[in-house]
């Protein structure tokens, strides 16, 4: 059995066993959103951290369910428009995206620390089509590991990881990205409030502190991006309103700025730096 506690795992990249859990348990209900049997079976050598109790509920499994459905759903349609799709997770953990929707891909490379990709190695092979990197992304050299494409079929994602950089270091990555990959589509979610949050307080006790917040997708497209959607996560948590429990009212105020930029999936275009 592998045990992520063994792997030195600590900080953000612990944080993934809370999202993995909550796909294998998506996965698990008869009317689940996805189906992931490839997690399912990953999960049976995966021991649970019991100190992440106090930080997992049922809003939060439906909340992670629902963004990587939704980060699904861009990856499809991406797909769908590109016949010689390049698709770069960053900040990957265990994620089974590949596994789930992305086996037609040209080239799938799933990016992260040492550590998660040594944990990913244990479980997963990979190939010629479905590569890992072992970087941080701010090692901005993984982007020469990219093979050949063509701008438009890139599409580049990152599931809840900027948030845990400071704005300065999102900046240098995007005006990497758009330096080398002018024209490709970059995915990923961003949060509003601040470090005084209830959630924001929660990561901060796993040493995994948020470190960027953002008033609203105007903050986004300051930096040089070109939006294509934007959707907010507490609205889509909204279309299950049997699993919401107490949170039925959300529907209601779920317009209020503060409550609709809680939580944001952005895709967006790359312009080409001045």
């Amino acid at each position: 059995m592998v045990n992520p506690s063994q792997s030195k795992l600590a900080g953000v990249p612990r944080t993934m066993l809370m999202t993995t859990r909550a796909r294998v348990e998506e996965h698990q209900l008869p009317d689940g959103i996805f189906r992931d049997p490839v997690v399912a079976e990953w999960w049976r050598s995966l021991t649970w951290d019991p100190e992440l109790d106090c930080f997992y509920s049922s809003l939060a499994q439906l909340s992670w369910a629902v963004r990587a459905h939704i980060f699904d759903q861009i990856t499809q349609r991406h797909l769908a428009a590109h016949a010689d799709a390049v698709v770069v997770e960053l900040g990957a953990g265990l994620s089974t995206r590949y596994h789930r929707i992305g086996q037609n891909c040209r080239t799938w490379i799933d990016l992260d620390l040492p550590e998660v990709t040594s944990l990913r190695q244990q479980l997963d092979t990979a190939t010629d089509r479905h590569r890992f990197l072992s970087r941080s992304i701010m090692d901005f050299g993984w982007m020469d590991e990219l093979p050949a494409y063509a701008p438009t079929s890139l599409l580049i994602m990152a599931e809840g990881l900027l948030m845990y950089f400071e704005v300065d270091q999102v900046r240098a990555l995007i005006d990497q990205l758009k330096q080398r990959f002018p024209g490709a589509t970059f995915a990923f979610d961003v949060v509003g409030g601040s470090q005084k949050s209830k959630s924001a307080k929660y990561l901060a006790q796993l040493n995994a502190p948020l470190k960027w917040f953002v008033k609203n997708e105007q903050d986004v497209t300051a930096m040089g991006l070109s939006l294509v959607g934007v959707r907010s996560l507490i609205q889509e948590n909204c279309r299950y309103p049997d699993r919401i429990g107490f949170y039925r009212w959300v529907p209601w105020i779920s317009k209020l700025p503060a409550i609709r930029n809680a939580s944001l999936i952005l895709e967006t275009t790359l312009k080409s730096l001045p």
